[in-house]
């Protein structure tokens, strides 16, 4: 069962610093609220979309895709949504779904 999105603002609505794929930046949350997560790198700002991480979270729930941090960020940007697909692979590992 997908996490309670009131769970995941509670968890980020402060912000928090989640280290990123091997090799790359800290990838720091600056906010969560009932839409989307918010994000930051060195390099730009941007959201993640709760109804697409939601869809993700359940798509793993169900064994419908894989939890291999790789092949998420793969299947996320081809069956989900084409948004920012690694950094959204780092939540769902932060949150418990990805290994």
């Amino acid at each position: 069962m997908a996490t309670e999105w009131s769970k995941i603002v509670a968890r980020y609505e402060k912000g928090a610093q989640l280290p990123s794929m091997p090799g790359a930046r800290t990838l720091e949350v600056t906010g969560a609220d009932d839409g989307y997560i918010y994000v930051s790198h060195r390099l730009w700002q941007d959201k993640i979309t709760r109804a697409y991480l939601e869809k993700a979270m359940s798509l793993l729930d169900e064994g419908k895709m894989t939890s291999n941090y790789g092949d998420v960020v793969d299947y996320y940007r081809t069956y989900i949504a084409d948004e920012r697909p690694t950094t959204a692979a780092t939540i769902l590992k932060d949150l418990g779904y990805v290994s």
